[in-house]
């Protein structure tokens, strides 16, 4: 399995956003301090902005705020915002628009163990859990 580069920058950046504790965070900052691209890393954060996850201010003192506490923003609503169709299967999520082998799979159930295998991690670290750095 392999987690795209954005959901893995969403991840950093929203990191960062929450370690400032309320205080505006630029993408630039973000960037130079990760060493992801600006470019990418303003349309990760828009997209995230867009999606409710943070704020943007504009201006000569904006930048990024979390939209919600660090506490209630889990590593799996970020990975389904970002990845499109949402890992590992789009079968789980909809079999019988999967392929035309639906009625007779016997493939589903694995996909089905391995997505509540993955579920069963991301819906229970949060954001301030990669910030705290807790053992997960």
């Amino acid at each position: 399995m392999k987690i795209s580069t954005n959901s893995r920058y969403a991840l950093r950046f929203l990191a960062r956003v929450a370690q400032k504790n309320g205080e505006r965070v630029t993408t630039s900052s973000v960037a130079q301090v990760e060493g992801i691209s600006e470019k990418l890393l303003e349309r990760i954060a828009a997209k995230l902005s867009a999606e409710g996850f943070v704020k943007s201010v504009k201006g000569a003192h904006g930048g990024y705020m979390l939209s919600r506490a660090a506490n209630q923003i889990t590593v799996s609503e970020i990975l389904k915002t970002m990845e499109r169709p949402y890992l590992p299967h789009h079968c789980v999520d909809d079999p019988e628009n999967c392929c035309k082998m639906h009625e007779g799979c016997n493939m589903l159930c694995l996909w089905k163990q391995i997505d509540e295998a993955i579920c069963s991690v991301t819906d229970n670290v949060t954001i301030a859990d990669i910030v705290r750095n807790d053992a997960f």
